[in-house]
């Protein structure tokens, strides 16, 4: 015969998100949207604050580790686009913290310049972004390169 009572789980209510977390929430769940339709460069013009950056995780062949502003970041992307042929690629689900939300992101792809032309390759990182005024002000990107 048991002694002990079925105990209640502890009942515990999440808090309602701050006003900041649902502006971020909101970009986030609109820049997963538009990237996993293959709309990179609809997202830096409808989500990205005119003063905003980039920050990569190092430099590479004509990639500065930090692009500033909202035209030098479109610039980038679009000279990416330019030579680069997407097989496929993914965006995985926003995680929120206030005015900052981290993705992960893959992509199938082949390049026609640089020291991977021609090569077929699988990329992915995770991108931490910050929201500020309903705009995104900087994206940090977080990748190995076989190291």
């Amino acid at each position: 015969m048991s002694t002990t009572t079925p105990t209640k789980p502890p009942s515990f209510q999440m808090p309602a998100p701050s006003a900041e977390h649902m502006a971020t929430q909101k970009v986030a769940t609109r820049l997963v949207e538009l990237c996993s339709q293959g709309k990179n460069l609809d997202a830096i013009k409808d989500l990205y604050a005119d003063n905003a950056r980039h920050v990569e995780a190092m430099e590479g062949p004509g990639c500065a580790r930090i692009t500033e502003g909202k035209a030098g970041i479109l610039q980038k992307a679009e000279q990416f686009a330019k030579i680069t042929t997407v097989h496929s690629a993914s965006c995985g689900k926003p995680i929120v913290n206030g005015d900052q939300f981290v993705v992960p992101m893959s992509m199938d792809c082949t390049c026609s310049e640089g020291p991977m032309a021609n090569q077929r390759m699988n990329m992915s990182e995770t991108a931490l972004y910050t929201v500020k005024n309903g705009k995104i002000t900087e994206g940090k990107f977080f990748y190995g390169c076989g190291m």
